[in-house]
């Protein structure tokens, strides 16, 4: 079936048109686009602005505090604001990207800047196109809003919903060419009706709603940014990860003894006179003409990063690998007892520099920073390890209710009583040293000695002195 020649003539006149509008449709927006916007926000009130003097936006109530002019969305009030806020800081349901490229006077797509229109042509290929466009008549800048599903936040305006906003925003508005310092607070609103000559111009382009993470997802890799990957588990099991936190902590609290050792020397100066010193590396030894590779390069390394420290130089990673690299041929040289050189990858010595480098800064606290990826558990793992925790302290509560008289119940009752046997004999020593503290006072100055006088003299804890003072009390053994 053939159309009629009118329509195809309208056809092609509408599809050359998208082509000078980078795709986007000219119509204006009307009644029935306004009320499916105000419908999606889901707001019975928004705050307005009736210009740019936006402190007009805002009253002083009777107790002195400011608040903002709230217009109904169904009033012709709103219609006068020609500016809106379409976000809250708790509650978003649009994103709004204001675009700083100008383009020519007009007001319509066509005279939005080409470069603009490209962006638009290429979001709407990939069904990315927002689903509101104004244009200012004046200079051909735009502000584009996306429809998302409504994401929520605290009452300090914190979630990682509005997280993942705010990144969603950057990323188009970087890419789109946005205004840096527009607050996405006031925006253009595509309510208004009045008649000022430098109003937006807005144009409805569909009614589609975005799920935020996917909207994101589609513009990363639309313009070839890369993906936020969630970390992936590492360990294949709870007893797996357990024993790599106790490596770490070990291999951390190793190097720490020689970073403190290290430091040692510098101070008095014996590395200048260390005997056995081979081509300036101190050699450690794991057994006689077996030398300890890596604990010798780190600490040659670690010790080229407080020389530098003290030289005033910087500790760049190339000066501290190049003295990781030295230290460790010269091991290998004097000590290797057959075995190959296996000198860690470049990703470690970078990574080792990187941990020299916080252990010399802060060689004056007692604590230091470790810079190592692969020393340090993601989120992930420190929320396995407090879950494996939880999930222990349920098992005993478990075995203690299922075989209360079982060989882990009767297990942990001796250590029990062994620790209250304890507790009752400390108790008992703290009593009877209050109790002859008491009557010694009461011998020499015929007073009894104040509570502070007490604790001053034990040591004692102000509850302590209380709960033992009260028992004696109780049992008649302090003078009356």
């Amino acid at each position: 079936m053939s159309l009629p020649n009118d329509h195809v003539s309208g056809t092609t006149r509408h599809v050359e048109d998208l082509l000078f509008t980078g795709g986007l449709e000219d119509t204006p927006a009307g009644c029935t686009d306004r009320d499916a916007l105000i419908s999606h926000l889901g707001r019975d009130v928004l705050h307005g602005s009736r210009g740019r003097d936006f402190a007009a936006a805002y009253f002083t109530t009777k107790d002195g505090t400011r608040a903002p002019r709230m217009y109904r969305v169904d009033s012709d009030a709103l219609g006068k604001c020609e500016y809106v806020q379409l976000t809250h800081k708790q509650y978003a349901a649009v994103l709004v990207v204001d675009i700083d490229i100008p383009g020519t006077s007009g007001g319509h797509p066509i005279h939005l800047n080409d470069e603009v229109k490209e962006k638009f042509s290429q979001l709407i290929n990939h069904h990315l196109d927002p689903a509101w466009v104004g244009i200012n008549p004046v200079n051909g800048k735009c502000q584009v809003i996306w429809l998302i599903n409504p994401i929520y936040a605290d009452k300090d305006g914190q979630s990682p919903h509005m997280a993942l906003l705010a990144a969603a925003t950057k990323t188009l508005g970087e890419w789109m060419g946005h205004d840096s310092h527009f607050s996405h607070r006031f925006s253009r609103s595509p309510f208004y009706t009045g008649d000022s000559p430098t109003a937006y111009r807005w144009y409805r382009q569909h009614h589609r709603v975005y799920r935020l993470g996917d909207l994101l997802t589609g513009v990363r890799s639309m313009i070839g940014q890369t993906q936020y990957s969630k970390p992936q588990q590492r360990f294949s099991s709870g007893r797996e990860l357990i024993n790599a936190v106790k490596a770490r902590r070990e291999e951390a609290e190793r190097f720490k003894a020689l970073a403190q050792d290290v430091e040692t020397e510098l101070a008095g100066q014996l590395d200048y006179y260390d005997p056995e010193l081979v081509q300036g590396v101190r050699v450690l030894w794991v057994r006689e003409g077996r030398a300890a590779r890596d604990e010798t390069a780190f600490r040659h390394a670690l010790k080229t990063g407080h020389r530098l420290r003290q030289a005033g130089q910087r500790m760049t990673d190339a000066a501290i690998i190049d003295a990781y690299e030295q230290a460790y041929t010269v091991a290998q040289e004097v000590g290797s007892d057959g075995r190959k050189s296996e000198m860690p990858l470049m990703r470690d010595r970078q990574t080792m520099a990187r941990r020299v480098r916080g252990y010399v800064t802060t060689s004056k606290n007692e604590s230091y920073s470790f810079s190592s990826d692969v020393g340090q558990a993601t989120n992930a793992e420190r929320k396995a390890l407090a879950t494996m925790g939880r999930r222990g302290g349920k098992k005993a509560a478990e075995r203690w209710e299922t075989d209360p008289e079982g060989e882990y119940a009767q297990g942990r009752r001796a250590v029990m009583e062994k620790t209250h046997r304890k507790k009752r004999v400390q108790g008992q020593t703290s009593r009877a040293k209050i109790q002859a503290l008491i009557g010694q006072a009461y011998v020499e100055t015929g007073k009894l000695p104040t509570r502070k006088e007490i604790m001053a003299e034990t040591g004692f804890s102000e509850a302590t002195v209380k709960r033992h003072v009260r028992s004696l009390r109780q049992a008649g053994l302090l003078p009356q």
